[in-house]
């Protein structure tokens, strides 16, 4: 695993190079954009990081006095219930060190934070922001099965370290040396896990039952996380450049963004290291894309996925947002298979390669396997529970005069991964 954790970064730099000379000597060519958009990507990424992670302190005092109380009851670790909401690269990854029991614990927390977190707090409010009203009934339908894949994804994950053996590091840092393996017994991991199936079975049951209560909550969640990320990093941005807060009140509860004595690696110091190595991730998953065009097209006719849904596929296991692109161009079933299968795959050779590779990369073998593994899960889940109600629906919005992307390939192959 840690030979394939270093090949991975290795193919990414050199991508890296590739992209940056296309940059150079090609201005405006897709390899040389994917490289300048993965730079591009620092600013949205600080975002949300920044003002995470500026409230920390305060996360972690109430997770500790009124969560973690509930999770150790049901034989589970405080960490794990911060990353069922809060995505690893939003601040997740820091907080739940804060509040792990042992390493073993933070470890487990961060899978779950790459698949649970990352779906709650950014996709679902991502989503029903991008995609049109009429899609967010399939929305719901894939996101209600792909949360019933989430503890399969987290379960794969730490399976594949805990059999493996490998070396983990045991600090929040991208230079220090890895020197403990996740050992915690299958038993354990599946105990720990517990409160999350309860959790995503819960929220798969509102989104079946309540779905536009269940829409409305999720997206004022959003909003929420939105809004207080940002005013915390606005006034942490004042307070670093003034201290009028400090000066005002006395004191000064939110964490600092930016590096100090005391910490070296803060919010501007996590979104620059991913932003940078999406600058290798942007440009390698459009070569890919690009080169896989054709057998993805045949494959779709054989499996019966339009080439829509087929490039959705792999685009959400890049990025849900490349995904969010193309989901209008599919007929319904697909809209509630390539939704379900980025619950728990999606980021897994993009965004989230990235933050593996700065933080633990001898995880991402493990990471990668056991995402795309819970997807392929979560399809199955959606091909048994989702897509009869999603045919149901489409027929009712035919009926309607509501139309959708056909079911036949369309001819023109590059026009779907322009769109990504």
């Amino acid at each position: 695993m840690e030979l394939f954790g270093q090949i991975i970064v290795y193919i990414m730099m050199a991508f890296l190079l590739l992209g940056a000379g296309a940059y150079i000597f090609k201005p405006g060519s897709p390899l040389g954009e994917e490289f300048r958009e993965g730079l591009a990507s620092i600013g949205p990424i600080f975002i949300p990081v920044g003002g995470m992670m500026s409230i920390i302190p305060f996360l972690a005092d109430g997770i500790d006095k009124w969560i973690a109380p509930v999770y150790r009851w049901m034989h589970s670790d405080a960490a794990v219930a911060v990353s069922s909401f809060i995505p690893a690269d939003q601040g997740a990854y820091q907080l739940s060190h804060e509040v792990a029991g042992s390493h073993n614990a933070w470890i487990l927390a961060f899978a779950v934070a790459m698949t649970a977190g990352a779906t709650i707090a950014f996709s679902v409010p991502v989503g029903l922001a991008m995609l049109p009203k009429k899609d967010h009934k399939y929305m719901a339908l894939g996101v209600m099965t792909g949360l019933l894949g989430i503890p399969f994804a987290a379960f794969f994950m730490t399976l594949i370290l805990s059999q493996t053996g490998v070396l983990l590091r045991e600090d929040v840092s991208t230079d220090s040396e890895a020197s403990k393996p996740f050992d915690l017994p299958v038993g354990d991991i599946l105990l720990n896990l517990i409160p999350l199936v309860l959790l995503m079975v819960v929220l798969a049951m509102l989104l079946k039952f309540f779905p536009r209560q269940s829409i409305s909550g999720f997206m004022a969640f959003g909003q929420l996380i939105r809004g207080v990320t940002a005013a915390a990093l606005a006034l942490g941005i004042v307070e670093y450049f003034t201290g009028v807060f400090s000066w005002l009140f006395g004191s000064w509860g939110l964490a600092p963004f930016i590096a100090d004595e005391e910490d070296q690696f803060r919010a501007l110091e996590v979104a620059g290291y991913v932003g940078v190595m999406l600058a290798g991730a942007f440009p390698m998953v459009y070569a890919i894309r690009t080169w896989l065009e054709k057998p993805l097209a045949a494959l779709g006719n054989r499996v019966g996925v339009s080439e829509a849904g087929m490039t959705g596929f792999f685009a959400g296991a890049a990025n849900v947002l490349a995904l969010f692109r193309v989901v209008p161009l599919m007929p319904a079933r697909d809209k509630v298979l390539t939704i379900s299968f980025a619950v728990c795959a999606g980021f897994a050779i993009g965004d989230y390669v990235a933050f593996t590779a700065n933080f633990q990369p001898n995880m991402i073998g493990a990471m990668l396997v056991g995402k795309l593994l819970g997807g392929v899960v979560a399809i199955g889940l959606a091909l048994w529970l989702a897509v009869p109600q999603a045919e149901r629906l489409a027929a009712e919005d035919e009926a309607a005069g509501v139309r959708h992307a056909a079911d036949s390939v369309d001819p023109d192959a590059g026009e779907f991964a322009e769109r990504v």
